[in-house]
């Protein structure tokens, strides 16, 4: 991709950003974004076929790198020097990148179709929670299934991010991290 594509798929995105921190999902129209990107209805088609297809390639845009198995250096946080399978760096270094970007996803679970967004999310993190259980042998002796156990996991981590969004984002990383692992890991 070249940079005018950058540049053009940055535009809508922040115009995106913009317009579901000020309108649910379901109200926001092609033109709304047309008109606040400043760009004309072939260029947004150019790169998206629907609004649902830019919230899914935005979500997957925000996870390809936050659920990335390199924890590299980056302006808020460096965990660069971390273990992947340290999963309480890798848990704080998730939520530092949601707050990187709390503008648009507040915007996006405040609305009232933010189910994309989610599913992309539990997808994700599903990958991560069958990383966790392959790594850490799980007790023979617990009468609660696996998958179970997962999908609480998983759960447990949206409540938690829909809490810090709620709650405007007011507890820091590292205590949303001690929420969850004193929850589900200990």
């Amino acid at each position: 991709m070249d940079r005018r594509e950058e540049k053009t798929i940055e535009t809508i995105y922040q115009a995106f950003t913009n317009l579901i921190n000020t309108k649910d999902f379901d109200d926001i129209t092609i033109q709304n974004i047309l008109y606040e990107a400043k760009i004309g209805r072939s260029t947004f088609y150019c790169h998206f076929k629907t609004k649902n297809d830019l919230l899914l390639k935005i979500s997957q845009d925000i996870f390809e790198h936050v659920f990335s198995h390199s924890l590299q250096e980056e302006k808020s946080h460096d965990f660069s020097k971390e273990n992947i399978f340290d999963y309480k760096h890798y848990l704080t270094h998730i939520f530092y990148h949601i707050k990187d970007k709390k503008e648009l996803i507040a915007g996006i679970l405040s609305s009232k179709g933010n189910s994309l967004f989610i599913n992309e999310f539990r997808n994700n993190l599903k990958v991560l929670a069958n990383s966790y259980f392959n790594n850490y042998p799980y007790p023979t002796n617990s009468f609660i299934p696996l998958e179970l156990k997962k999908n609480i996991a998983i759960d447990n981590f949206i409540v938690i991010l829909k809490f810090w969004v709620d709650n405007h984002f007011e507890e820091t990383t590292e205590v949303l991290t001690e929420y969850f692992t004193n929850l589900f890991i200990k």
